[in-house]
């Protein structure tokens, strides 16, 4: 149920799409258009995205750590588009131009390889996990269109198409199914410098349940899960402004690296 009227989502809609397009970044929504529910966020990402004319070639998922969940609340994990022009293998390289405000996550992630369509009930994670190709390791460049993101209430990032920007795959994880992904260690690195462990296992999320509430949301709000599509499911180090730096690398132990560059 929706509290905000077509014309409010059209208004949000709206100034989203010119944040978009002049690559600038607000102090938060405005009061009368602000979404306060997730049904009220998607319904203006959906905007937002067929405005902008996105095809995505993945998923970015946030707000799915233990810690997070709870935060959210009844809001839940948030889920944005993942635009196929700024999916890239590794080595990758953006101009810093191509985003607004750039955040670098090294990430836990999926490859579908096969689709899941929309259907009446929803996907057991059995189903899900047998439609997947590999596990994989990546960096997700998340991009928000805020001044300060980490103050911003989870609707108006989910509005933000969840902010996200551009994913760089990387090495599949051999033996996926038969081991704990939140024990791969990580080791974040910035124009050669390290400047970040991974996270612990306490403080990343459960992976095969990401997987699965994303095919059953996708599925609800879209076309559903495609192959090929890429499923990020939460930084697995911590997050880092892009700032000066101009390449960063991720270590992921047992799987291999995944680096990203820079051009101003």
């Amino acid at each position: 149920m929706m509290a905000l009227s077509d014309q409010q989502i059209a208004q949000a809609t709206e100034i989203l799409v010119n944040c978009h397009r002049n690559r600038q970044a607000l102090p938060g929504m405005p009061a009368d258009c602000t979404p306060t529910t997730a049904a009220e966020a998607m319904a203006i990402q959906l905007a937002l995205n067929g405005e902008l004319g996105v095809q995505p070639a993945g998923w970015k998922v946030g707000f799915t750590s233990a810690a997070l969940l709870e935060k959210a609340g009844d809001i839940g994990p948030m889920l944005g588009a993942m635009p196929v022009d700024l999916v890239r293998a590794t080595p990758a390289t953006f101009s810093v131009g191509d985003f607004t405000r750039p955040i670098i996550e090294f990430e836990i992630g999926y490859r579908m390889g096969a689709d899941l369509p929309p259907r009446d009930s929803a996907y057991s994670e059995a189903e899900v996990l047998a439609a997947v190709d590999s596990a994989i390791v990546g960096i997700e460049i998340a991009d928000p269109h805020f001044d300060d993101v980490f103050s911003q209430p989870v609707p108006n990032l989910i509005a933000d198409n969840g902010v996200a920007g551009g994913f760089i795959s990387g090495p599949d994880i051999p033996n996926w199914r038969d081991r704990d992904l939140a024990e791969i260690a990580i080791e974040a690195f910035a124009d050669g410098e390290k400047v970040a462990d991974g996270m612990t296992r306490d403080e990343r999320c459960d992976a095969p349940w990401v997987v699965t509430w994303t095919a059953n949301q996708v599925a609800r709000y879209g076309d559903g899960l495609k192959a090929g599509d890429y499923i990020t499911t939460g930084a697995a180090a911590p997050p880092a402004a892009l700032g000066s730096a101009r390449e960063w690398q991720g270590r992921f132990d047992g799987v291999g690296d995944v680096t990203v560059r820079f051009t101003d």
